[in-house]
């Protein structure tokens, strides 16, 4: 379980250069948002790492900055 959430760990700092690299750009005048559609399995996987409750939802919203990183189930 620990290599799971070091692992997760890893995947948000990766997404944290993502949004350092927007904020040093010109789009960093205006609103980003990313969109990510996940396979069902994915989507799982990554809504592991979050409280029972957010685990309903088909979709899931990561902000970072000013960026906002939208995970949907894809269909």
């Amino acid at each position: 379980m620990a290599e799971n959430k070091e692992s997760f760990r890893d995947e948000l700092s990766k997404l944290a250069e993502i949004t350092n690299i927007i904020d040093e750009s010109f789009l960093s005048k205006g609103d980003v948002s990313v969109i990510v559609e996940l396979p069902k399995e994915e989507y799982d996987e990554l809504m592991s790492h979050f409280r029972e409750l957010d685990r309903q939802n088909n979709k899931c919203t990561i902000a970072i900055s000013d960026i906002n990183f939208n995970f949907v189930l894809k269909k």
